[in-house]
């Protein structure tokens, strides 16, 4: 394969019975500011692969100032009920912050609508090529994980993220796998999207944040697709143990709870989806046809399911107001 099939990540959609508290959450907390908003009529069902009136009657896409990608689609859904505190499946966002990670903390320390589950934690992956960071992280609206990530040392391989925000964009989608090789095999060897870092740990942020046992295996790879730089969105991919992770299976005609579809561009749908439609690891949703209303303008969109039963969109565009 001579580049990725996918390009940039252009949001995450996240499902909650409380939508007006999440979009607070991102206008009067974050600074976000709302994109478009509309109707989920039969022909985005049929995108998505959901049932008539799973995900409410509206939507909602907000994006962090200046930013064309990263941003977050809100529906009304249902809410992640977590069994374990490792969510499986798309497990939350990473959000990029610029300045004041203590300031921020603190705000949403306070926040009646969101449930802190880690104070700022600081970690070091410089020994692989990427850099020290701090971040903290709690559970919003819809039982999804927001993090909030600042950087503290410059990456050595690649340039960490930055924003024209304080609080920037999406940049990363953590994907938590009980079966880390086929997760992996599939977005890198399938969709083409290249690894630009792989870790083994048994002890560090990851354990910190869900008290995880010294010792324990996690499998860490962050992969990404054809864009140029880091921040256009990459996958986290994380792999535990089943016993550490949510068993709760996903369902194939609705949306998980929280974050339940990650969105990217390709430059050759048609290509795309041979690639998801030929493989044994994924399942099809729908095919790709275009979408007159925003946040597509025309372009053509298909759906499908992932290794771990993970929803994703393609589409040929970055979302437009």
């Amino acid at each position: 394969m001579e580049r990725p099939l996918v390009t940039a990540m252009a949001g995450v959609t996240i499902s909650t019975t409380q939508p007006a508290a999440l979009k607070a959450i991102l206008t009067d907390l974050m600074g976000w500011q709302q994109l478009c908003e509309g109707k989920i009529d039969s022909g985005r069902e049929y995108l998505w692969g959901i049932e008539a009136g799973s995900a409410g009657e509206d939507y909602a896409i907000y994006a962090s100032p200046g930013a064309n990608r990263g941003m977050i689609r809100v529906v009304t859904g249902i809410e992640r009920l977590r069994t374990h505190p490792i969510g499986t499946r798309w497990s939350g966002v990473e959000i990029v912050v610029t300045e004041d990670l203590r300031g921020l903390y603190l705000a949403f320390d306070a926040h009646p609508h969101f449930q802190m589950i880690k104070a700022p934690l600081e970690a070091d992956f410089s020994d692989v090529g990427a850099n020290i960071h701090q971040a903290f992280y709690g559970r919003a609206p819809g039982g999804t994980h927001l993090m909030f990530t600042m950087a503290v040392t410059e990456a050595r391989d690649y340039d960490f993220p930055t924003a024209g925000a304080r609080v920037g964009y999406i940049f990363d989608v953590p994907l938590v796998s009980d079966n880390f090789d086929r997760s992996l095999g599939f977005y890198r060897d399938q969709l083409g999207m290249t690894p630009l870092l792989e870790d083994v740990l048994t002890e560090g942020i990851w354990h910190d944040a869900w008290d995880l046992p010294i010792r324990t295996q996690v499998d860490l790879a962050i992969i990404k697709g054809d864009a140029p730089d880091f921040g256009l969105g990459g996958i986290e991919l994380q792999g535990y143990a089943s016993s550490f992770i949510d068993p709760i299976a996903p369902q194939t005609s609705r949306f998980d709870g929280g974050a339940c579809l990650t969105t990217y561009t390709t430059k050759d749908i048609a290509a795309t989806f041979r690639a998801v439609a030929n493989s044994s690891d994924a399942t099809v949703l729908s095919e790709p046809r275009p979408y007159a209303t925003a946040p597509y303008h025309g372009n053509h969109a298909f759906s499908f399911l992932g290794p771990g039963g993970e929803r994703v969109e393609i589409c040929e565009a970055l979302w437009q107001g």
